[in-house]
C-alpha cells in the first residue's frame, strides 16, 4: 500500500499490513457450476455453515441478474450446527455461458453480506457434456 503525505522529505510511503485472517462462514464449494445439456435439469448445490464464534441466519438471498438461474435457500441442523443449503438451477432455455452471483444478506453486523458465484455451461443436447 502507498501513502502519499505532506511531508516534504518523505512524501510517499510504503506500508505492509499483515495480520490473521479469520473465516466468517465454511462456503463449500467455492463456487457453484452449473453444466449440461439442454433441456436436461441442471442443478448445483451450495452449503454455507457458520463459524460457531460468528453464528448469524440469512435473512435473504438474491442473484445479481437473475437472469440464468433459479435458487432457493434450505436451513438444516447437523450435529447442533446450522447449515444452508442454497439449491441453485439453470433455466437457460439453450446452449450458451451461465454467469452470476447470489449474494446471501446475513444478520451479522460482522459481515451482512457473503457472495456465492455461479458458472458454467449449457450444450446443445446433440453434443458432448463438457
Amino acid at each position: 500500500m502507498v501513502v502519499h503525505t505532506n511531508d516534504p522529505r518523505n512524501s510517499v510511503m510504503e506500508l505492509m499490513v499483515s495480520g490473521m485472517v479469520e473465516k466468517f462462514a465454511e462456503i463449500r464449494p467455492g463456487s457453484v457450476r452449473l453444466s449440461g445439456r439442454v433441456g436436461e435439469p441442471v442443478t448445483a448445490v451450495a452449503e454455507i455453515v457458520p463459524r460457531p464464534d460468528h453464528p448469524f441466519k440469512i435473512k435473504n438471498i438474491r442473484a445479481m441478474n437473475g437472469r440464468h438461474i433459479g435458487f432457493s435457500l434450505a436451513e438444516k441442523t447437523a450435529a447442533g450446527s446450522t447449515i444452508y443449503e442454497i439449491t441453485v438451477t439453470s433455466t437457460r432455455p439453450g446452449p450458451g455461458r451461465i454467469s452470476d452471483v447470489i449474494y446471501v444478506d446475513t444478520d451479522s453486523p460482522i459481515r451482512p453480506s457473503l457472495q456465492v458465484t455461479v458458472s458454467g455451461t449449457i450444450i446443445d443436447a446433440k453434443k458432448e457434456t463438457p
